[in-house]
C-alpha cells in the first residue's frame, strides 16, 4: 500500500475461520422409547434442559391453536404443585422454565444453576408427565390469546404473514396460525387438550436433551430415575402436508383503506429440512434476502429507498415449510418494489454470482456459526435441531466444512430447481385504491379478498 487513501479504499481479506468442535454427545435410548441426549459444556455454571414432542401445529387437525394452548398450560401446575408454587419452587432454586409449540414439535425448556440440577429433575419430571390443566389457567390463557389474535387484525405485517400461509397451504395445518383463530380458539376444550396431551406427549414421541455444567453419566442416571416409569404409548402418525400447486403467479390484495405503506409478502412452497440440498440453499437464499447484504435489501432499500428492510427465508420444516419474501415498502413505490423482487428472482436463476459475492457471503456464515453455539442454551438448541429433522450425529463439527464446499455451480442448480418466478403467490395489504391500478399494470391477475382471506365481490 502507497498510503493511507490506498489502505481505505479496500477491505482486507478475512483472516481464516478458527477451529471449532461441537461438544461430544452421549446418547442413550430408555426402555420406555425416550431418547437421552448429553452434552457437557462447563464453560458455564449453568445447565439447559429441554423435552422435545414430536407433535406440534401440524397436528391440531380441525382445533388450530390445540397444541400451542396444550403447550402454554404446562407450566401453570404440575403434580402437586399448583402454577405459584412451581414458579416459587424453581425460582428457589435459580430455574427458569417455559413451555411452547411451533409447526412440528412442541417444546419444555428448563435452565438451572449445576448446583441445582439434582433438586430440579424430579420438578421438571412433574411438568412433564403429570400437568395439571387447571380450569382457571385455561380461561385465562385463552383470553390473552383471543386478545392477541384481535389485536393482529389490526397489524398489516400479521395479516400479510396470515393470509400468505393460509392462501399458500389451504386445507392444510400449515395454513392455520400456530396459535389458532377466535372460532377455534373459543371452541377448544379441557378434555381436548388433556387428549391432545395424553396422545402426543409420550416418551416415544420424545427425546430429552441436556446441555450444560454437567457429567453425562449423572444425568443419565436422573433421567432414568425422573423418566423410566414414563408410560410408552402408540406412536402418533404425522398427517401429510399435500398444499395445492400454484398454476400461475397473482396477486392477493387485502385492502386496508388507511395504510400508508404495504405489506408485500411474495414466494410459493419450499423445500423440507431434509433436502439434501440444504446447503446450496442456505448460501443461495443469504445472497437472495437472507443477510442485510443481500440482493433484495441492496436493491430495494440502499439503491431504491423502497423500504428500510427487506428480505428472504426458506422455512425449512418437516414437510416444505414456505420461501417467501417479504418486505414493508410505501404505498407509492408498491408496484415497482414487486417488481423489483421478481427481478431479483429471475437474475439468481441466471447463474450470475460474482465470485467476491459468494466468498463474502460463505466467510461470513462460516465467521458467526460458533457465536450460534456458545452457551448451553445454544447447544441444546442444536441438539433439538439433530432430533427434529434426523441430523447426522457429525452434523455440526463439519457445518463449516459443508458451507465452505458450496460453489456457484451449485448455486445456480438450487436457484433453478427451488425458485420459480412464474408460478407465485403474491399477497400485499395496503390501502387498495392508492395500489390496485398500479399492481394491475404488472400484468397478472388481481383478486381482492378481506383481512379473513375471502374474497370482495
Amino acid at each position: 500500500m502507497n498510503s493511507d487513501t490506498d489502505f481505505r479504499g479496500s477491505a482486507p481479506d478475512p483472516d481464516p475461520p478458527r477451529p471449532y468442535h461441537f461438544p461430544h454427545i452421549v446418547r442413550e435410548t430408555l426402555a420406555n422409547g425416550l431418547r437421552v441426549l448429553v452434552a457437557e459444556n462447563h464453560n458455564a455454571a449453568i445447565v439447559s434442559y429441554r423435552l422435545l414432542v414430536r407433535s406440534g401445529a401440524d397436528h391440531d387437525g380441525g382445533n388450530p391453536g390445540l397444541a400451542s394452548l396444550t403447550a402454554d398450560l404446562l407450566d401453570e401446575g404440575a403434580g402437586s404443585r399448583d402454577g405459584v408454587r412451581l414458579a416459587e419452587d424453581l425460582g428457589a432454586l435459580g430455574a427458569s422454565l417455559a413451555s411452547g409449540s411451533d409447526w412440528d414439535a412442541s417444546f419444555i425448556s428448563l435452565d438451572v444453576l449445576s448446583r441445582n440440577v439434582d433438586q430440579v429433575s424430579p420438578i421438571f419430571s412433574d411438568v412433564v408427565q403429570r400437568p395439571t390443566f387447571p380450569p382457571d389457567a385455561l380461561e385465562r390463557i385463552r383470553q390473552e390469546r383471543l386478545t392477541e389474535i384481535v389485536q393482529q387484525r389490526d397489524e398489516p405485517a400479521a395479516i400479510a404473514s396470515k393470509r400468505f400461509s393460509g392462501f399458500l397451504y389451504a386445507g392444510t395445518s400449515y395454513g392455520n396460525p400456530i396459535i389458532g383463530n377466535s372460532e377455534s380458539v373459543a371452541a377448544i376444550t379441557a378434555a381436548a387438550i388433556r387428549s391432545f396431551n395424553a396422545d402426543h406427549y409420550v416418551p416415544n414421541n420424545s427425546s430429552l436433551v441436556v446441555a450444560g455444567d454437567v457429567e453425562a453419566a449423572h444425568v443419565i442416571s436422573l433421567a432414568r430415575e425422573a423418566f423410566g416409569g414414563w408410560k410408552h404409548g402408540p406412536e402418533p402418525v404425522r398427517p401429510a402436508i399435500r398444499p395445492r400447486a400454484i398454476e400461475g403467479s397473482r396477486i392477493y390484495l387485502i385492502d386496508r383503506p388507511q395504510a400508508v405503506q404495504s405489506e408485500i409478502r411474495i414466494g410459493h412452497v419450499g423445500v423440507s429440512r431434509s433436502s439434501e440440498d440444504y446447503f446450496p440453499l442456505f448460501i443461495m437464499n443469504a445472497l437472495l434476502g437472507g443477510v442485510f447484504n443481500s440482493r433484495i435489501n441492496l436493491n430495494l432499500r440502499e439503491r431504491h429507498g423502497y423500504t428500510y428492510g427487506a428480505r428472504s427465508s426458506f422455512s425449512f420444516r418437516r414437510d416444505a415449510g414456505p420461501f417467501v419474501v417479504s418486505a414493508p415498502v410505501r404505498n407509492e413505490v408498491t408496484r415497482e418494489s414487486v417488481a423489483e423482487v421478481l427481478s431479483e428472482l429471475r437474475r439468481i436463476r441466471t447463474g450470475d454470482i460474482e465470485v467476491r459475492e459468494l466468498a463474502d457471503t460463505k466467510n461470513y456464515l462460516m465467521g458467526v456459526f460458533p457465536a450460534t453455539v456458545q452457551t448451553s442454551s445454544d447447544v441444546a438448541g442444536r441438539l433439538l435441531d439433530m432430533e427434529l429433522y434426523g441430523l447426522p450425529q457429525d452434523y455440526f463439527d463439519s457445518y463449516r466444512e459443508n458451507i465452505a464446499r458450496v460453489d456457484e455451480t451449485a448455486i445456480a442448480h438450487v436457484a433453478q430447481k427451488y425458485i420459480d418466478p412464474e408460478r407465485l403467490l403474491i399477497v400485499v395489504v395496503g390501502s387498495a385504491s392508492q395500489i390496485r391500478e398500479p399492481l394491475g399494470a404488472l400484468g397478472l391477475a388481481v383478486g381482492e379478498y378481506d383481512i379473513e382471506g375471502q374474497p370482495i365481490a
